[in-house]
């Protein structure tokens, strides 16, 4: 399996200011293209943070760290420095990074000044190679560390993030999963308690445990439950995706008809 792993910085995360919904977005586009995230850390703007949180994700060897946050002017913004840190290397002045820096902003129509700010948004850890922004100012960055895990470091603000993403992250990580097939479904049923179906999702991982099954309890109307039920199966092979989320899908529609539930309605896909 391709190990993803999100490592957002960020004290506004962590005091309620702000959602991260970046990881949330990062977490579906994975799971369109058959992977996950495997892991997400989140933590303030400090150095030390930002260096010892790096190195603990590196310690597991993922393929991918796709870090979020802190590439902007402002003093907070110190996630290069923090990642410099953390690998014990040199932040070096880009030409490539204030390139595109100066493409955006004139591209916007205004004049392009070599700021204090914009120095330091082109300060890059040594072996980075700068990504564009198509819609901000700051580039993100690519970089290999450890035993060959790939690091992006992406601006925190969600345009930003997505548009870099889109341009350079999701094509190296589809590369790295491979062809995925991919065959799934949300049921929608009502007349059965969580509980008591827990077991039959139990019984169906227990047939595949590579699928992904997770119930959902919608509420309790008139003494009687809804659940929403993801079933999900991701293969190599499209005759094994199909056919086991064919077999998954056919013994726990028959649980749910034991139970007295009946599905209200299914909505299938398959790629």
């Amino acid at each position: 399996m391709v190990s993803v792993f999100n490592f957002a910085v960020g004290k506004e995360l962590l005091i309620g200011r702000t959602m991260n919904s970046n990881a949330h977005w990062i977490g579906g586009r994975l799971y369109k293209m058959g992977g996950m995230l495997d892991r997400v850390l989140t933590v303030t703007d400090s150095l030390d943070a930002i260096s010892g949180g790096l190195v603990e994700l590196l310690s597991h060897d993922p393929d991918f760290i796709v870090v979020v946050g802190g590439l902007g002017p402002t003093p907070d913004d110190m996630t290069l420095k923090g990642v410099a840190l953390g690998l014990g290397r040199r932040l070096k002045p880009s030409k490539e990074a204030m390139r595109l820096m100066r493409e955006h902003v004139e591209g916007t129509g205004r004049v392009f000044e070599l700021t204090p700010a914009r120095r330091k948004m082109a300060m890059l850890p040594e072996g980075s190679v700068p990504l564009k922004n198509g819609v901000g100012t700051a580039p993100g960055v690519r970089l290999t560390a450890g035993k060959g895990t790939v690091v992006f470091c992406l601006p925190g603000v969600p345009r930003e993030m997505r548009d870099i993403f889109l341009r350079f992250a999701e094509d190296e990580i589809r590369g790295k999963l491979g062809v995925v097939h991919i065959s799934k479904a949300t049921l929608k049923l009502t007349g059965v308690f969580e509980s008591a179906f827990a077991s039959s999702v139990g019984d169906a991982l227990k047939m595949h445990p590579e699928a992904y099954i997770k119930s959902h309890p919608k509420g309790i109307r008139g003494g009687v439950p809804s659940l929403e039920l993801d079933l999900t199966v991701t293969s190599p092979a499209k005759e094994v995706a199909v056919s086991t989320y064919s077999e998954l899908l056919a013994f726990l529609t028959r649980r749910i008809a034991d139970l007295g539930g009946r599905v209200v309605s299914k909505r299938e896909s398959s790629r």
